[in-house]
């Protein structure tokens, strides 16, 4: 319990530090809504992979209190959206990769460490039941590429069940489709499986989609689940590595429990009766 106590004090105080850069007039008078909660997630570790790895991830995001709830799938990365209205949602955002081995069928290569890449995310709702959202990332380690992800999806925003499907797209620059996809001559030398060099340059990373559906246990608690399929585009598909030791087809799914509260005022159960 001292643990929980601490988190919320210590979200509250984040919060606090976030309100004033929110405008005047006491715009977040209302307060905000904190969605904390764990998934087992099943999913390639690098983009890439021939194989799965089941991994806890974490799942985290934070609303105004005065905004109605609308379901989001959790493909997209963690997310806090300090420009919030009707229409537009933005703030900062990051995802992670697990590292690539330098042994096995990466004998000859150089190892590619855990990744972490923030950056900045919008969310376009023109309707309450569509949403456009489109992130740009940059590496910060593993790579120092830029990456963007987008995706389109009809969204079901239900008092028991929600639901979301819809299509994603991502993109690579040169810097990061050669650190996951190049082979240097040096690589090509070293290597006993690979020996072509190839240098694919900037282009489509994959394309895809999204099914996602969360069931909500009570007002504070709900179960999320989720299934996504990319399928690498050239130039990421031409790669010797993946036809020699990669796949083409990245699949993805999770399964989570998720928990709502309020801090700096805000109340769940009178966020279930917020309009725009």
């Amino acid at each position: 319990m001292k643990r929980i106590g601490a988190l919320k004090q210590g979200l509250a105080a984040f919060c606090c530090a976030l309100g004033p850069a929110a405008g005047a007039g006491g715009a977040y008078a209302e307060g905000w809504i904190v969605t904390i909660g764990a998934r087992a997630t099943e999913r390639p570790p690098y983009e890439g992979a021939d194989h799965d790895v089941l991994r806890p991830t974490a799942i985290f995001s934070l609303r105004r209190a005065d905004h109605p709830y609308r379901f989001t799938p959790p493909d997209q990365g963690g997310s806090i959206g300090l420009l919030s209205s009707r229409y537009i949602v933005a703030g900062p955002t990051i995802r992670f990769q697990y590292s690539r081995p330098d042994t096995g069928a990466f004998t000859g290569f150089d190892k590619i460490g855990f990744a972490a890449e923030p950056g900045v995310f919008v969310d376009l709702w023109p309707v309450d039941w569509l949403r456009g959202r489109v992130e740009v990332r940059r590496g910060i380690s593993g790579h120092s590429g830029v990456v963007g992800d987008a995706g389109l999806d009809l969204v079901y925003t239900g008092h028991r069940w929600d639901f979301s499907v819809g299509p994603r797209f991502g993109y690579g620059d040169s810097r990061y489709l050669d650190t996951y996809f190049g082979v240097t001559n040096q690589d090509a030398l070293r290597s006993p499986i690979v020996t072509t060099p190839y240098e694919p340059g900037a282009g489509t990373r994959y394309y895809g989609g999204e099914l996602a559906g969360a069931y909500h246990i009570t007002s504070r608690l709900w179960t999320i689940a989720d299934v996504g399929y990319h399928r690498l585009a050239h130039p990421a598909a031409n790669s010797p590595l993946i036809q020699a030791v990669g796949s083409r087809d990245q699949v993805a799914g999770s399964l989570g429990l998720a928990f709502l509260f309020g801090v700096r005022g805000g109340n769940v159960e009178a966020n279930e009766q917020a309009t725009w």
